[in-house]
């Protein structure tokens, strides 16, 4: 615990965890007795946060659950399937452990209901605390706002997640150091005050700055919570603003928006070094600074950094609306925009504690272990920008907003993040300097010249006259000599030299011209060979009879639904608008080549279905290419070096998608607004090393530096291909060009299907409209009888336990049967199967099977394969 806590924490732990008397007290109290039933459908959250900081808390707190309650508004109806209820519960926790922990307790004692997750702490010292204790219960916790480091500790802090990154070098401090060296400023001076955070956060700075640091100073705060005015004036007349050697323009501010107030107040009073360019964190930036804002400069030109919020996205633009049409019904004040960005991380918290407990049944609920590594594997959009979770909890790859206080308030001026700064300079406003610069000013003081003695001034032109007169008259007498020498020598040496490059030139040219007859002859032998090797080259049978390379599929394709599927394992909100099937020949043989070259060596080929997203690059540069197709000359470095990376979830890739131009694309047609594409590729993966980046730093960075597999200590060759896991996806990285083909290419949006861009909603609904005739017709199943499957068997349908298993073939010919005749609206949306020591029964609307045996009826989630070898079902029929 923070120092100055511990007796508040190890009480409340020896009365509730460690007195039996009083454990028993806790847990079966009047209004939850001991053998009371647990409500399974009921999920209990309590939001643990500062009530009078987050004077709006509590609304938005409510407002979440509610719309989550209501599966009939289009606002994550999908969420709790099993048809769950949220009961939420608010408990004030200060920004203050000392208020956070008995309020926590009086929570478990007093609210005789479970508890499955927490919402909070908004400060750190508070999350510590409650964190600690639920973690011993394994109580889940989501903060919106605690940034402390030391909760990355997931021994101290094992149930703690958030929606903002850490203070360190992965979060807010790598964010401003950037800011800071972007703008080419090498030295700063610290004023912090001796609060926990701020202390946390000066060490952190001094840990990453590579700069220099003339000057600090913690100022105190007294037990009244004011800053302390005589610690204050030691400070500022500590400034070297007399040695312009040491002393820096930048100073940071590390202090809260309560105290940086009045620190700002007094520099501004006693007109301290008027030109100082002030920085900070998300601790004052972006607050209001009180009603004495014209204690403050003209043209303040603060700046620093605060969690970024992605307001243009449709997540937040759709929150924001819903908010208001509340607050209107209210008759309450309507907010024109959510006032802080802990808005939104407070309702994404509320939103992945829901989606973790949706992907799970009524009792693991309750194991908050599980419902800590479901939160981790999450990746959505949410209100606040994009969530995923790090292996520590933390948010992934967070991003902050720079702020520039200016004359009519605070302007956004840029983004930062640990890795990257985008900023437009002549938008920031400085003090003194003013506005539109096209360069930073200077982050520290010229030195001004040291005066020279008036007798110095006088002697040393005279002196120096007299120099260049004597060296002028040697020069130019000992100049003559050598220029007729030189003339001589010169001219010698330039016709022996002119000779010698004239021959020199010769031979070069000969060597061309017959290096330029070899190269032509390499290449018309290159072509035919690729010609020859294509005509005996077989094209997969899903390839329709045309010399076009994108061929677009349609709905009543199925093709179409195939890849539809394998999209939406991982991001069922997503719709297409287009699909295309790349049949590009030339890519075709020289994928072939590679695959035949691994079986020659013995080598599996274990060929995969894999996603792509070419980020900035037209996807058009890939299926239009006549050798390689997916490039290493268009990869860039990432977590396991420079390769080309692949991935097993669409969700993964969705965030490294091609935003299609809205007019015209090369080969397609305009797109809408928040259309994307990206590929599902066919990979050869052959040998594969899976490498955990995450176990070590060294092994991190060894992974960055990778540019070919590492060598295969039994076979004493490079494996053919690195695997690893990041932000719940397995990826795959190659290091050759050749090894994928783009199988389609994909056009797509996410949200609510658009009946304009996607008429039909599922393949049933295609075969209910009459666009799937032919399916229809050649396929006609007969329930009495069954074939033995001659053909060799492929894993058509499989379940999800701890990793996708393959059904037993009888099972799979009952399931295929089913859903053939559920799609064709001939049958029920419901079959049973039996394994081999349970029976099942199989949902084809939702994709999942129970246990119909065991007590508590395990679901689990099912599938049907996208690309399959084929199996023979009833009347001899085989499926593909």
């Amino acid at each position: 615990t923070d120092t100055g806590n511990q007796s508040v924490s190890f009480a409340f732990l020896n009365r509730y965890l460690l007195d039996p008397q009083t454990a028993t007290e806790c847990n079966c109290s009047k209004s939850s007795p001991c053998d009371q039933e647990v409500e399974k459908d009921k999920i209990f959250i309590a939001g643990l946060f500062d009530t009078k900081t987050f004077e709006w808390g509590e609304e938005v707190f409510h407002f979440v659950v509610e719309m989550i309650n209501n599966r009939t508004d289009g606002w994550y109806d999908d969420l709790l399937p099993d048809g769950a209820d949220i009961v939420p519960i608010v408990v004030d926790s200060g920004c203050d452990s000392k208020v956070a922990t008995p309020n926590y307790w009086k929570l478990r004692s007093d609210w005789g209901k479970p508890l499955h997750g927490v919402v909070g702490c908004r400060c750190s010292g508070a999350s510590k605390d409650v964190s600690r204790i639920a973690g011993l219960e394994q109580v889940p916790v989501v903060s919106m706002s605690s940034s402390s480091a030391q909760l990355s500790n997931k021994k101290e802090y094992p149930s703690f997640s958030r929606l903002v990154g850490p203070d360190d070098f992965r979060g807010q401090v790598g964010a401003l150091v950037n800011l800071l060296v972007s703008f080419g400023w090498d030295r700063v001076s610290i004023l912090s005050t001796d609060t926990q955070y701020t202390t946390d956060l000066m060490t952190a700075f001094s840990n990453n700055w590579t700069g220099k640091i003339p000057y600090t100073f913690t100022v105190s705060i007294t037990t009244d919570e004011t800053v302390d005015m005589s610690s204050l004036n030691q400070a500022f007349d500590g400034f070297p603003v007399d040695d312009p050697t040491i002393n820096s323009r930048v100073i940071i501010l590390l202090a809260h928006s309560r105290f940086a107030l009045p620190i700002l107040h007094e520099a501004m009073s006693r007109s301290f070094q008027p030109d100082s360019i002030w920085v900070g964190t998300d601790a004052w930036i972006g607050r209001i600074l009180g009603n004495n804002e014209k204690q403050l400069p003209q043209m303040p030109g603060y700046i620093g950094v605060l969690p970024y919020v992605e307001r243009e996205s449709n997540a937040h633009k759709n929150f924001l609306s819903r908010l208001q049409q509340k607050q209107k019904r209210g008759k309450a004040t309507v907010m024109d925009k959510l006032p802080s960005y802990a808005v939104g991380n407070m309702v994404d918290s509320v939103i992945a504690l829901t989606k973790a407990m949706s992907n799970m049944s009524p009792n693991e609920r309750s194991n908050g272990t599980l419902v800590v590594e479901e939160l981790r594997s999450l990746i959505f959009e949410g209100v606040s920008g994009n969530v995923a979770f790090s292996p520590e909890g933390d948010r992934l790859n967070p991003k902050y907003t720079i702020m520039n206080l200016q004359r009519d308030g605070w302007v956004e001026v840029g983004v930062a993040s640990p890795n990257s700064v985008d900023v437009v300079i002549e938008n920031i406003c400085w003090a003194s300097d003013g506005c539109g610069l096209k360069l930073a000013p200077l982050g520290k003081y010229l030195v001004p010249p040291t005066p020279v003695e008036t007798w110095v001034l006088i002697t040393i032109p005279i002196i120096s006259v007299l120099v260049v007169v004597v060296f002028f008259k040697y020069w130019k007498t000992h100049k003559k000599k050598e220029t007729v020498k030189k003339r001589i020598s010169v001219m010698q040496l330039t016709i022996d030299d002119m000779h010698l490059k004239m021959e020199k030139m010769k031979n070069i040219d000969n060597e061309l011209v017959d290096l330029d007859k070899k190269m032509e002859d390499a290449k018309r032998k290159q072509q035919l060979l690729i010609e020859q090797r294509a005509s005996l080259q077989d094209k997969p049978p899903t390839w329709s009879d045309t010399d076009e390379i994108l061929v677009e599929v349609t709905p009543d394709d199925e093709q179409y639904w195939d890849v539809f599927d394998k999209m939406r394992e991982t991001m069922d909100d997503a719709w297409f608008t287009k699909i295309w099937r790349v049949q590009n020949t030339s890519l075709w043989t020289y994928y072939s080549f590679h695959k035949d070259r691994l079986d020659m060596n013995n080598i599996s080929p274990n060929e995969r279905s894999v996603w792509h997203g070419t980020s900035a690059l037209d996807p058009a540069i890939i299926y239009n290419d006549r050798q390689d197709g997916f490039m290493m000359q268009f990869s860039s470095v990432g977590y396991w070096g420079k390769g080309i990376y692949f991935a097993d979830k669409s969700s993964y890739s969705d965030h490294y998608t091609y935003k299609p131009n809205p007019q015209y694309c090369v080969d397609r047609p305009g797109s809408v607004s928040g259309e994307k594409e990206m590929y599902l590729a066919k990979l050869l993966v052959g040998t594969e090393l899976y490498i955990n980046r995450d176990e070590s730093a060294a092994k991190a960075q060894m992974c960055r530096g990778l540019t070919v597999p590492p060598i295969n200590p039994n076979t004493s060759l490079k494996y053919n291909t690195v695997s690893g896991k990041t932000a719940g996806s397995k990826v795959w990285i190659v290091y050759e060009n050749g090894r994928a083909y783009p199988d389609y290419l994909v056009r797509y949006y996410r949200g609510r299907r658009d009946p304009k861009r996607t008429p039909f909603d599922s393949r049933r609904d295609t075969i209910k409209r009459g666009l799937s005739n032919s399916f229809k017709s050649n396929v006609d199943l007969d329930v009495g009888q069954q074939t033995q499957a001659n053909a060799p068997h492929a894993n058509l349908w499989e379940y999800n336990d701890n990793g996708w298993k393959p059904y037993t073939q009888s099972a799979e010919v009952i399931l295929e049967k089913a859903y053939l005749n559920f799609v064709m609206c001939k049958g029920p949306s419901k079959t049973s199967v039996s394994g081999d020591e349970w029976s099942y029964e199989v949902d084809f609307d939702k994709m999942y099977q129970t246990n119909t045996q065991h007590p508590s009826r395990t679901q689990r989630k099912v599938r049907r394969q996208v690309s399959i070898r084929p199996i023979i079902i009833p009347n001899g029929m085989v499926i593909h």
